[in-house]
């Protein structure tokens, strides 16, 4: 008992152990593959070292793979914070049928990523597709656009379709942090603010933003990782145009049966996240999760 005083942490390790054991035995495993050379069409498994790590780096791949993830996060991200905040804002407002228009916003989070990569896939195709049949409808387009065959339109598609995914996660979270917010806050805020912009900048944002805040780290993570939608929907083209390290470490590893190749890679994308986390949680205030 004088040891579990002294050291609560103990009381913890029940469900820590399951997790660390889940958690940091593939990315061991993973570090040890991608100092070895494991290729499915050879034998043996030989120590390289840091060969498979140089020979990533120096392709011709990695930097337009790196530049893609980057971007792509960059856009991602913040884009599905801002919308999911928008959606909890409107669907807190009492309004006929808010129950059915909450369910259709939840809806994409059901989806399991490939069919979300199928609906989405159609909705772009350049005969049927239902955005082109709408573009042309209203006089926008003259002939129809194959959007997942140009390279720019190809990597915003990708785009829609994962932060469309993405959206009902934030949209439950704000939904509850907005939930917290205590009634009589809210009720002055709409006496001494008429100003619906003020009232979200100077009342709801400061009770909310620990938890916008949590969502913009964790939408960045999901952005640069994923892998699904680029899967599914492009392959990774037209030529290099959607190819993002998470597809990249499938392609080296499954593509080209280099599973060295494809760990190095995958560690890789392992530390960039976890520089990604420091840097993120480093640049804000020391006391934004702090008692109010």
């Amino acid at each position: 008992m004088w040891t579990l005083k002294r050291y609560p942490f103990v009381w913890l390790l029940p469900a820590l152990l399951p997790v660390a054991l889940v958690t940091l035995y593939p990315v061991g495993h993973a570090l040890w593959t991608s100092l070895h050379g494991v290729m499915l069409l050879f034998p043996g498994e030989p120590f390289v070292g840091l060969e498979n790590y140089t020979r990533v780096i120096t392709s011709n791949y990695f930097a337009v793979a790196l530049r893609n993830s980057a971007t792509f996060t960059m856009l991602a991200a913040p884009a599905v914070v801002a919308i999911g905040v928008g959606l909890a804002l409107f669907l807190q407002r009492r309004f006929f049928g808010r129950t059915m228009v909450r369910s259709i916003v939840l809806l994409p989070w059901v989806l399991p990523g490939a069919i979300s990569a199928v609906l989405w896939t159609w909705v772009f195709h350049p005969s049927f597709g239902l955005l082109n049949w709408v573009l042309l409808e209203i006089g926008i387009l003259d002939r129809s656009v194959s959007f997942l065959a140009s390279p720019w339109l190809a990597f915003i598609s990708v785009l829609v379709a994962h932060v469309w995914t993405q959206i009902p996660f934030a949209v439950v979270l704000t939904m509850a942090s907005l939930a917290a917010i205590h009634p009589e806050t809210m009720e002055a805020a709409r006496l001494d603010c008429r100003s619906s912009w003020k009232r979200f900048r100077f009342v709801i944002f400061p009770e909310i933003k620990p938890m916008v805040v949590v969502l913009l780290i964790y939408n960045a993570l999901m952005a640069f990782t994923s892998y699904d939608l680029v899967y599914a929907m492009t392959g990774g083209g037209p030529g290099t145009a959607t190819t993002l390290l998470a597809f990249q470490i499938w392609r080296e590893s499954f593509s080209m049966y280099d599973f060295g190749a494809g760990a190095a890679v995958a560690f890789i994308v392992v530390v960039i996240s976890a520089l990604l986390i420091i840097a993120i949680t480093r640049a804000l205030p020391s006391d934004l999760f702090g008692d109010r």
